[in-house]
């Protein structure tokens, strides 16, 4: 992908997905498709930082993602990707199995370069 407005574009266009951002793990906002982005760094930056010490502490190879449950019945998933983490709210009725598959496709084809 080309940008990283790109990929963000690309995830917010996943069925189920009802907006996403990319942020630095410094908190940097480097792309969105949603509203009040800020409402959401900070819980991506201390869920990014708590993957890696899970990692670590028990000695696990990686951290897809981290997924917490909001008020309005909706799910918002943190995936850390490289120096990067990845946010995005999942909609109410999503099909959270094939949305994740999508998701974690494109996250794929970011990581390991291919197209």
């Amino acid at each position: 992908m080309a940008t990283a407005k790109d990929f963000v574009a690309r995830i917010s266009k996943v069925s189920g997905v009802s907006g996403c951002l990319l942020i630095k793990s410094d908190g940097t906002l480097v792309g969105r498709a949603i509203e009040d982005p800020e409402n959401y760094t900070i819980l991506m930056q201390i869920s990014g930082r708590l993957a890696h010490d899970i990692q670590e502490n028990i000695g696990a190879s990686s951290c897809r993602s981290v997924n917490f449950g909001c008020r309005e019945m909706s799910t918002f998933y943190v995936f850390p990707i490289d120096n990067y983490l990845l946010g995005l709210v999942a909609q109410v009725e999503a099909d959270h199995p094939a949305m994740l598959d999508e998701v974690y496709r494109l996250i794929g084809r970011v990581t390991t370069g291919n197209s």
